[in-house]
């Protein structure tokens, strides 16, 4: 019989709730799939941080001998980001899912929809191999595209480019692979990284801070494909001569990098300087890429190199 382990970041009595689960003994449903539940932590999204999720990944890897699938449950605030370092630090291999934990229904019970599909997904053969896959409100995400969309409710987890496939009932239906998957082997995180979003004659501040702090990295949201205040290069400059890894991604959170613009303080001056582009990343998930790959990059060419590296399924 197949067995599957729900690792619960917080709230993992509402999931045996929600489950029909008592004690700490495992739980067979639907006559074909054992289901052993275990408490890794217990916090609200909004607690987590980046050593916690690191943890989880090597708690992960370390069971995954012992299970055929996994499954985590996670507050909503923070799944994107957990959803996406899990699957930069883990090899492809059994399924691995996440999903939001239970919510309670107007009865004040959990919830179980949610969690019964993460589940049907986890157990399907066709879940394997693909990274860490996000279930959310029916729908089965790549955990590299997810994104949150709305702060609560039905619709709350997105991608842009679209969910792999679905969830109706029983069956488990995935048209797609994910793209642009990648795995850093990483034995730690290094911090601390900074992320910051330009606004609209933004000045250079919070920038100027990071470098006086001597941060291990920075990560700058940019205005469209890569375009900053022409104020901001004498700083960026600084922290690139400081040996500092300055990362630039598009506000927007999705699309390409570069453009033919020749006015100062476009993707050319940034390029000059030695600006690291992450296309198709958000600042928040940049900032998790950078803090996995300064551990394993041994030069400024190889961190770059990270970055530009795609692998796809």
């Amino acid at each position: 019989m197949p067995k599957l382990l729900i690792l619960s970041t917080g709230g993992a009595l509402t999931i045996r709730r929600a489950l029909g689960a008592r004690d700490d003994q495992p739980l067979t449903l639907r006559a074909d799939l054992t289901v052993t539940i275990e408490e890794f932590a217990n916090l609200p999204g909004s607690h987590l941080t980046p050593q916690q999720i690191f943890a989880l990944s090597q708690r992960i890897q370390n069971l995954r001998d012992s299970f055929d699938s996994i499954l985590v449950t996670t507050g909503s605030d923070t799944l994107e980001e957990t959803a996406f370092l899990i699957d930069l630090l883990l090899p492809e291999g059994p399924p691995i899912v996440i999903t939001s934990l239970p919510r309670f229904s107007g009865s004040g019970f959990p919830d179980a929809n949610g969690l019964l599909a993460a589940i049907t997904v986890a157990a399907a053969p066709s879940a394997a191999n693909l990274g860490v896959l996000v279930v959310a409100d029916g729908a089965i995400y790549a955990a590299t595209a997810v994104q949150m969309q709305f702060s609560q409710g039905i619709g709350m987890i997105t991608a842009p480019t679209g969910f792999l496939g679905r969830v109706e009932g029983d069956q488990v239906y995935i048209r797609l692979q994910p793209l642009n998957r990648q795995w850093i082997a990483a034995p730690r995180l290094v911090e601390p990284v900074d992320l910051i979003r330009i606004g609209q004659g933004a000045d250079d501040r919070q920038l100027r801070h990071s470098i006086a702090d001597n941060v291990a990295g920075i990560v700058i949201e940019t205005f469209g494909s890569g375009r900053i205040p022409p104020w901001w290069l004498p700083a960026i400059s600084e922290a690139i001569q400081r040996r500092i890894p300055v990362v630039a991604v598009s506000r927007a959170g999705v699309g390409g990098m570069g453009d033919e613009f020749g006015y100062v303080g476009a993707y050319h001056d940034l390029r000059k300087l030695g600006v690291i582009f992450a296309p198709d990343l958000s600042g928040i998930k940049a900032r998790l890429k950078l803090m996995a790959a300064l551990a394993v990059a041994r030069s400024p060419a190889e961190l770059r190199a990270l970055f530009q590296e795609r692998k796809y399924s």
